[in-house]
C-alpha cells in the first residue's frame, strides 16, 4: 500500500531513504532546512571558477567498503578518482620520539589480538595504557584514533583498533570526480520537487492515525516520517511523543566528534603525501583528483576539542596555518586563500559525526535506530559500524524506507 511519507533532512541519509521509497512506489516528500542538499557533504571550488580546486568542506574519503556509494555514483555517471595516496597511511612527526609509519603499523598488529579481547567498555586510552610497548607508537595510534573519532581516545573504546577507519594498512583512497556532494545533487535532481530546501521542521507529533510536521508555519500531514538529521538535532526536536529515556540513554552514550577542515592553496603543485601531527593532532594530505593530476591545494582535518582548542579554530586560521608551515616547510602555502570549515558553529549540525564510545552497551546500536510508532530513523548515528561515515548514512537511509515499506 502506498504511504505518504515525510523525510526530515537531504543530507545523504535522507536523500537515499527517499530515492528507496520512490522506488518502492510511495509518496515523499523532502524537507531540508539548509539551502542546499547534502548535509555534512559540502563540495565547492575553493578559488572560484577553478575546476581543479574543488575540495570538501565535510566528508571527503571514499574508503574500502563504500559499495552503496559507489552503486549510486555509477548509477547517475559519477566516479570515484584514486587520490594517489592512502587515508590510512599517515607519516608521523612530531611523536616524543623518531618513529615511521611502518613501525606503527607493526605495533598495531601486534595489538589487535588483544584489542579483540577486552571489553568494549575498555576506553582506548586504558587499553594502550594496560598493552602498549612502544610509547611513541602508542602516541601515534591514540593521535589517529582521535583525529578520525574526533574525540579524545579517553571516551573512544579500544574496538576501535579493530575498525577499519583505524587500518594502518596502505588501502586504496578516493573521492568523487568533482566532489562527493555530487551523489546529493543527483539524488536530489532525481527526486525532483519532492525535495524541498529552506525548509526547517519545528516539530514531528504523530499518533495511530498518521504524522504532522510543522514546516514554515504550516502542517504537513503524512502516514509516516523518517527523521534523518544530526543527532543532537534530533534529540532537541519537538517530537511527540518523544524518544523513549532507554533510547535518549542509548544516544547519549555515542561519542560525539567535534573536528575542523583546513585547505590551503598551493603555488604549485606538489607530490602526492600524507603526514600527521601526533602532537597538535591533525593530518595534512596532498591528493590527486579526477583529472589525475595533484591538486595545488593542502588539506588538513584535526579532531576532538582539546586538538581545535590548541589550534584555537574558534578564532580563526591563523595558529592552524602557522603550525603546518612548521610541519610542512616543503609546501609552498598561499595563506590569504585558505579556508577554514567547522561544524560546532553551524546550527544545522552543532558537531562533526558519532562514534563508538567506551559507554557504549550492547543492544544499544538496535536501540538507536529502533522506530517510534510511526517515527523511523535515519543518519549516520544509526548505522552501528558504519557510523560517522559516508557509507553509514546512505546504508541508514535505505535501511529506514524498507522499515517503512514493511509497515505500509
Amino acid at each position: 500500500m502506498t504511504q505518504r511519507v515525510v523525510v526530515v533532512g537531504a543530507g545523504f541519509a535522507g536523500l537515499a531513504c527517499a530515492d528507496r521509497l520512490v522506488t518502492l512506489g510511495h509518496d515523499v516528500t523532502v524537507l531540508e532546512a539548509r539551502d542546499r542538499v547534502g548535509g555534512r557533504v559540502w563540495s565547492q571550488e575553493l578559488i572560484a571558477g577553478d575546476a581543479d580546486t574543488v575540495i570538501e568542506r565535510g566528508a571527503e574519503f571514499v574508503l574500502e567498503g563504500y559499495t552503496v556509494m559507489r552503486e549510486i555514483g555509477q548509477r547517475f555517471g559519477l566516479t570515484p578518482a584514486p587520490s594517489g595516496m592512502s587515508y590510512y597511511v599517515r607519516d608521523p612527526r612530531n611523536a616524543s620520539a623518531p618513529i615511521t609509519a611502518e613501525q606503527v603499523a607493526a605495533a598495531a598488529r601486534a595489538l589487535r589480538p588483544a584489542a579483540e579481547n577486552v571489553p568494549r567498555e575498555t576506553s582506548l586510552r586504558q587499553f594502550l595504557d594496560a598493552h602498549g610497548s612502544n610509547p611513541a607508537a602508542d602516541e601515534v595510534l591514540a593521535a589517529r584514533a582521535a583525529i578520525s573519532w574526533a574525540a579524545s581516545e579517553e571516551l573512544l573504546s579500544a574496538h576501535v583498533l579493530l575498525d577499519s577507519v583505524a587500518s594502518v594498512q596502505p588501502l586504496p583512497t578516493a573521492r568523487m570526480a568533482g566532489g562527493n556532494q555530487g551523489i546529493a545533487k543527483a539524488l536530489a535532481a532525481h527526486l525532483g520537487e519532492r525535495v524541498r530546501t529552506s525548509a526547517p521542521v519545528t516539530s514531528v507529533s504523530a499518533d495511530d492515525a498518521g504524522v504532522e510536521a510543522l514546516v514554515d508555519g504550516t502542517v504537513l500531514r503524512a502516514d509516516r516520517v523518517v527523521i534523518a538529521i544530526p543527532l543532537p538535532l534530533l534529540e532537541l526536536l519537538d517530537l511527540r511523543p518523544g524518544l523513549p529515556d532507554a533510547q535518549r540513554e542509548a544516544m547519549a552514550r555515542l561519542v560525539r566528534g567535534h573536528a575542523a577542515k583546513l585547505h590551503v592553496p598551493l603555488a604549485q603543485r606538489p607530490s602526492t603525501s600524507a603526514v600527521i601531527d601526533v602532537r597538535r593532532r591533525y593530518w595534512c594530505w596532498t591528493a590527486t583528483d579526477g583529472s589525475g593530476l595533484v591538486q595545488p591545494i593542502a588539506h588538513c582535518f584535526s579532531g576532538s576539542s582539546g586538538a581545535l582548542a590548541g589550534l584555537e579554530v574558534s578564532a580563526g586560521r591563523a595558529t592552524w596555518l602557522d603550525a603546518l608551515g612548521r610541519l610542512r616547510p616543503d609546501l609552498d602555502l598561499r595563506g590569504d586563500d585558505a579556508l577554514l570549515s567547522t561544524w560546532d558553529d553551524d546550527p544545522w549540525a552543532t558537531f562533526a559525526y558519532s562514534g563508538p564510545g567506551a559507554a557504549t552497551r550492547p543492544g544499544d546500536e538496535e536501540l538507536i535506530r529502533t522506530p517510534i510508532g510511526r517515527v523511523h530513523l535515519a543518519g549516520e548515528h544509526t548505522a552501528g559500524d558504519w557510523a560517522g561515515l559516508m557509507e553509514g548514512a546512505l546504508r541508514s537511509g535505505i535501511r529506514a524506507a524498507d522499515e517503512v515499506h514493511a509497515a505500509a
